[in-house]
């Protein structure tokens, strides 16, 4: 696996290559200082067809935006090597590793580049940046809101995804219950919320992911590839 920091390229290469993740174009839109304290802890990751990205177990802070090629998700590295069929499939643009970063927990699941077709090109953003509520040293407060607003926001979506798919398990309802922020806008107090109500989203997408893990959860071949979408992460 090839590993490189964002200050190899040309600047306006990298800004144009980030323009289509939502956390990046958004931090810049807030503040174009603390964009390029993001980039500077921030770097590119090439894998060849059928290398390995992440393994279960792992424990790292790094949170990774799929940006070429196509990744497959794997219970382990047993079901990896087997090359048996992904749990799902990880497509361009899509964020993943969030669920190990907000839980403080190892990786639950092996990725891996697809057997076939292109290079892949991984984005890892170190998120140690954003785990301190009460540092704000490096990155401000607007900042770190607008991380927590890109995560809650996904982890949403993804939960919307399994409840569109499964409206009568006993997990499909979870998310929605979960009380939402209603205190003061741009504040410290939104941000601890924020973090809290990712946290909650997160434990709660972990055990989704079980049912489909422990084969508690049957999905359709043809549903996998195009409707779950990062699980396991």
């Amino acid at each position: 696996m090839d590993y490189k920091p964002l200050s190899d390229y040309p600047r306006d290469a990298v800004d144009r290559l980030l323009n289509v993740i939502h956390l990046f174009r958004d931090i810049r839109a807030t503040s174009e200082w603390q964009y390029d304290v993001l980039l500077k802890r921030s770097r590119l990751s090439t894998l060849s067809p059928g290398e390995a990205l992440l393994h279960t177990g792992d424990v790292d802070q790094w949170v990774y935006f799929l940006l070429r090629g196509e990744l497959h998700v794997h219970v382990d590295d047993e079901a990896a090597a087997r090359e048996e069929r992904p749990l799902a499939v990880i497509r361009p643009g899509e964020v993943f590793g969030d669920l190990s970063m907000l839980l403080a927990e190892p990786r639950s699941a092996t990725i891996v580049a697809a057997p076939v077709g292109q290079e892949i090109q991984v984005l890892a953003v170190d998120c140690t940046l954003f785990g301190d509520l009460e540092d704000f040293s490096l990155l401000h407060l607007p900042t770190k809101l607008v991380f927590y607003r890109n995560m809650v926001h996904s982890l949403r979506w993804k939960l919307e995804v399994y409840r569109s798919k499964y409206p009568n398990h006993e997990l499909a309802n979870s998310h929605r219950r979960l009380k939402l922020y209603t205190g003061p806008k741009n504040s410290k107090e939104e941000l601890v919320a924020l973090a809290g109500q990712a946290k909650d989203l997160a434990r709660i997408l972990l055990d989704w992911n079980a049912e489909f893990g422990s084969g508690q959860l049957a999905a359709e071949e043809s549903d996998m590839t195009n409707f779950l979408e990062s699980i396991l992460s």
